[in-house]
């Protein structure tokens, strides 16, 4: 594999694809709490409303949220846009999702423990939530009721980042997959 190709890169860096391309470059933690920020004071636009900004955001944020780094708690777009309505497991106080396994059969899934504040922003945009005569039970929907697409997770994250002043920089070339894997920060001893 020729050195500077995204294989080699990917390699180099240990697998983590995002991180090894350039423009794609890992949040700082201070960076992910930015982004939270303005997910929280997103107004959305005049066809879309802050409440599914806000859940894409918190969901793509979830190990951020759990302040661990572990592969189980990151979310990767393709995921987050693939959760179901009724993959939603309630076990005591912990809230788990069934989500798509990575390089797996298209049916295999794994349950994904989700943060409470991703839950909750997940309950505030499902009011909002478009639907078509033929729902297929996607939790995130465009506003024409079909599924959406990663590609649309990804700018999502660029409208909401660059509102904030702190990430306008960043925003036009951020990625879901980067801020994912971004690490969280570190618990004070």
């Amino acid at each position: 594999m020729p050195p500077g190709t995204a294989k080699s890169l990917q390699f180099q860096r240990g697998g983590n694809f995002a991180a090894g391309l350039p423009g794609r470059e890992l949040l700082t933690p201070d960076q992910c709490r930015w982004l939270a920020q303005a997910a929280d004071r997103y107004t959305g636009t005049r066809r879309e409303g802050p409440h599914r900004a806000r859940a894409l955001v918190y969901l793509c944020l979830n190990h951020y949220l759990w302040a661990r780094h572990h592969e189980d708690d990151i979310l990767r777009p393709g995921q987050i846009t693939a959760m179901r309505l009724t993959g939603r497991h309630q076990e005591q106080h912990r809230t788990t999702w069934d989500v798509p396994q990575k390089n797996a059969a298209s049916d295999a899934t794994r349950l994904q423990p989700v943060h409470h504040d991703a839950v909750r922003a997940i309950d505030e945009y499902l009011p909002h939530r478009a639907t078509t005569r033929d729902d297929t039970g996607h939790v995130f929907t465009t506003v024409n009721g079909r599924p959406l697409e990663p590609q649309s997770l990804i700018r999502i994250l660029r409208t909401v980042a660059a509102t904030h002043p702190d990430l306008e920089e960043v925003a036009p070339v951020l990625s879901a997959d980067a801020v994912t894997h971004s690490p969280p920060a570190q618990p004070v001893a």
